[in-house]
């Protein structure tokens, strides 16, 4: 007995030395498998950094230089003088691994970068204009950008060529500002995650899910439909128990066959734990269901009433056939929701007359 209870105390005290390192660790951890808390792999991060220091050092000049008289070709010296230093400026020197893909990627894609600065220049960029409010924003912030342009659309997502993935590419530069080196202590944010987990493991029935592996899990596999459950666990034990009872049984009924399990899973997230920073994760402390759906990652779809977690496999299954644009997930979830013994697909834990 004295063995046992020492070995419990063991496991119990790494798992809080887990969590409590996590929560000292740098605020935009980079991961083994090389992705950062956002996602984004070296060349997306050294792109950003590009765009950052870029944009610190240029914008305030072409600003300045739109009020006054100009020479012709006068932004033409001014980009390039920029451009030819980009990999020498702080944001990117001082990460080796940083500095080396800035390299890489201004040596192929110079001409592209500065192209994009003009058209920027031609689309009215340099004008302040109406502070606007936007994630990684302070509000009142001048807003020097014309309407509808994106940063890292023009540069991480087209100029260099995919530098960043188009899931990532599409939102705005401003959502990954969180590793800015500036940002004030209290600015910055601090993102936890557990180790990653060995491949297939399961928690609940679901697929165990990290801060560090979401995006590996949910985002990068574009033709795979990913149902993700959000849980805190400790905050209402009932409704995660619920909640998963329901999701852990979906996916089994999909497992059972070869060829719809290859195009849908179900993971789960325990937030008490990991944090999923934007674009994908939030701050709002509650639980969610999202089906990050096969070629839309950018627009998961939430279920909007998770019922106090009071759901059936049939519920789920509705939601999945009403937010998925995989044929092969829709034509199952129908077919199962036709063969499926009511006992199984209407069951509800949560019902006081049933024997849990």
């Amino acid at each position: 007995r004295v063995l046992v209870l020492l070995l419990a105390l063991c496991s119990t005290v790494n798992a809080v030395e887990i969590v409590t390192a996590n929560e000292r660790a740098p605020r935009n951890t980079v991961f083994d498998n090389g992705i950062d808390v956002y996602g984004r792999d070296v060349r997306c991060r050294a792109c950003h950094a590009i765009l950052n220091a870029l944009n610190a050092q240029l914008v305030p000049k072409i600003s300045k230089a739109l009020t006054g008289a100009r020479e012709y070709g006068a932004f033409d010296a001014m980009i390039e003088d920029a451009l030819q230093s980009t990999c020498r400026l702080s944001g990117t020197w001082h990460d080796a691994s940083t500095r080396k893909a800035c390299e890489q990627l201004m040596e192929l894609h110079e001409d592209a970068v500065g192209a994009a600065y003009h058209k920027w220049i031609k689309r009215g960029g340099g004008v302040e204009s109406q502070p606007r409010k936007t994630f990684g924003r302070m509000a009142g912030e001048p807003n020097y950008d014309p309407v509808g342009w994106n940063w890292n659309w023009e540069v991480c997502g087209k100029a260099m060529e995919g530098a960043c993935k188009q899931q990532l590419a599409m939102h705005q530069l401003s959502e990954f500002d969180d590793d800015d080196d500036d940002a004030s202590e209290t600015e910055q944010r601090k993102y936890r995650s557990e180790p990653k987990p060995a491949k297939g493991e399961l928690i609940d029935g679901m697929l165990k899910v990290t801060a560090g592996t979401f995006h590996e899990v949910a985002v990068r596999q574009n033709d795979v439909d990913v149902l993700v459950y959000t849980g805190y666990p400790r905050k209402d034990k009932w409704l995660h128990f619920y909640l998963a009872s329901a999701l852990g049984g979906v996916r089994e009924m999909f497992q059972g066959n070869a060829t719809a399990k290859g195009a849908f899973e179900i993971a789960y997230v325990d937030a008490t734990h990991n944090d999923v920073p934007p674009p994908y994760g939030n701050d709002i402390e509650k639980p969610t269901v999202a089906l990050f759906a096969k070629g839309s990652k950018n627009w998961p779809r939430y279920m909007t009433d998770l019922n106090e977690g009071k759901l059936t496999p049939y519920e789920i299954l509705n939601f999945i056939i009403s937010t998925s644009g995989n044929v092969q997930t829709v034509r199952h979830a129908n077919w199962l929701i036709l063969n499926t013994p009511d006992s199984v697909l209407y069951r509800k834990v949560f019902d006081d007359n049933e024997e849990l």
